[in-house]
């Protein structure tokens, strides 16, 4: 490579770098949580659930920095407290609500003392084989638990292309007796390289924030890697509906029935969150249900 050319990609790396490419939409720190925090936060955008135009409601907040990726999303779901509470504490639980995620191609648990541990097989495409995926060892821990609240937590020290410091939480509240208040988190950390790779290879998918409006009057919707990282939160948001919506289903009809409840959600947002079609996503799905039976029969054998 000549000295222009390295001259020029330096540059370029350069003001990359120091740039935010706009994507910031509030700081690095995680929003506090807690019971008063989060039924706070439910009067702030009850209002807005109540008028929102995503077929299923939502509220959205994210930010993208040089030095972290933060999804807040919150919702109210038609489930009592108790039901939920019960099925979110039980661990091994979270690896049935997560398969579904078209990111997702097993996940297996085990437990190490007093401590919970989850072995989750990323990919960034469903049709990679198993080999290619990335190992996120995720820790399970309940962080508060009250007669009516709930958070818990899975956090891994690396990820993917030198990311760090993920964590993927759950906290709930009930509104009354048929209905609960539920705020999904992820966030995760890295060095401004591995953001610049990021920036570069990460591919750029819509979001559900709203930067505008286009010459029609439609909504412009975030894109690049804060869109990413919606994305990618909301395909877990929907996996946990798609998780207690066939919880009444007999056991052995459960995961087929879920994968497809996961894939009728995710067509109400097709822009953003469909990338095949139905058949060929259910095919991948029951795939991954296969080698995640295989992984934990294995799993549980070794002990």
């Amino acid at each position: 490579m000549g000295m222009t050319r390295v001259l020029c990609l330096f540059l370029a790396v350069s003001f990359l770098l120091s740039s935010q490419w706009c994507e910031i939409s509030w700081g690095d720190d995680p929003l506090p949580v807690g019971r008063e925090s989060l039924i706070d936060k439910y009067h702030k955008i009850e209002k807005e659930l109540e008028k929102s135009t995503f077929a299923v409601p939502f509220h959205i907040e994210s930010s993208v920095t040089q030095k972290a990726s933060h999804v807040d999303i919150y919702g109210t779901i038609n489930y009592p407290f108790g039901l939920v509470k019960n099925e979110f504490l039980v661990p091994p639980n979270w690896c049935e609500i997560v398969l579904p995620h078209p990111g997702v191609k097993a996940c297996t648990y085990k437990k190490m003392d007093d401590r919970w541990l989850l072995n989750i097989y990323n990919v960034d495409k469903l049709s990679k084989p198993l080999e290619d995926a990335y190992q996120m060892k995720f820790v399970y821990r309940v962080s508060e638990l009250q007669p009516a609240f709930f958070d818990v937590a899975l956090t891994a020290p690396e990820g993917p292309v030198h990311t760090k410091k993920h964590e993927f939480g759950l906290e709930a509240t009930p509104l009354d007796e048929g209905s609960t208040f539920i705020h999904l988190r992820y966030s995760y950390r890295y060095s401004p390289l591995a953001y610049l790779i990021m920036k570069i290879f990460g591919g750029s998918k819509s979001g559900f924030s709203v930067t505008g409006t286009d010459s029609d009057g439609n909504p412009v919707y975030v894109d690049g890697l804060r869109g990413s990282v919606e994305r990618d939160v909301a395909c877990h948001y929907l996996a946990i509906l798609a998780y207690l919506d066939t919880l009444k289903i007999p056991a052995e009809q459960r995961y087929e029935k879920r994968i497809s409840q996961w894939y009728y959600l995710a067509a109400l947002y097709k822009k953003q969150l469909l990338e095949m079609e139905e058949g060929e996503y259910l095919t991948y799905k029951r795939q991954a249900r296969e080698s995640q039976q295989k992984l934990q029969s294995d799993l549980n054998s070794s002990r």
